[in-house]
């Protein structure tokens, strides 16, 4: 597990999540469980109390970049740093699960490799000028250049091999 800031995203967050409970501190400990998402530790232990009435929601999941084919060009082939496209299906089961490998990986290479997502559905030309035939499929692209591809629902450490090699190149 990886231990960062608090990702509420103040630099004295109002208030920490404990066990579905929140509880006013000032600073906390968050834990990346990569099954579960995310889990708040205090970092003092004072009371907690249920059902805040000023309790205001984040969104901490970081997301992959939406592309589609008006900025494919710009985003994807043009980029000076390579790229990772996922193609999935808003209908399509296991391309959540590999989005949210996806979304690890962008954040463990944050600089040094782009991640988008695009939507094979919406964007069918540039599904076709790829042979995309069946979702989820992970493209690895340098240079405007297709390097890699991964089609199915693989494990993390698959993907990041192929990163790793595509970064080599």
């Amino acid at each position: 597990m990886a231990l960062s800031s608090c990702a509420t995203g103040y630099s004295n967050p109002p208030f920490c999540l404990r066990n579905g409970m929140v509880s006013s501190v000032p600073k906390c400990q968050v834990r990346i469980n990569h099954r579960i998402g995310l889990s708040f530790l205090p970092k003092t232990s004072l009371p907690a109390r249920k059902n805040p009435s000023n309790l205001r929601v984040f969104c901490l999941r970081h997301t992959s970049a939406v592309v589609t084919g008006k900025s494919w060009e710009k985003l994807v082939l043009n980029s000076d740093t390579p790229v990772l496209v996922e193609f999935y299906a808003s209908w399509c089961g296991p391309c959540r699960m590999v989005h949210r490998v996806i979304d690890e990986i962008a954040m463990d290479y944050a600089g040094r490799l782009k991640c988008f997502v695009l939507n094979a559905d919406s964007d069918l030309q540039v599904a076709e000028n790829y042979d995309i035939k069946a979702v989820p499929v992970v493209l690895l692209f340098k240079n405007g250049v297709k390097l890699e591809s991964i089609i199915g629902t693989m494990p993390k450490e698959f993907y990041i091999a192929a990163i790793e090699r595509a970064l080599a190149s």
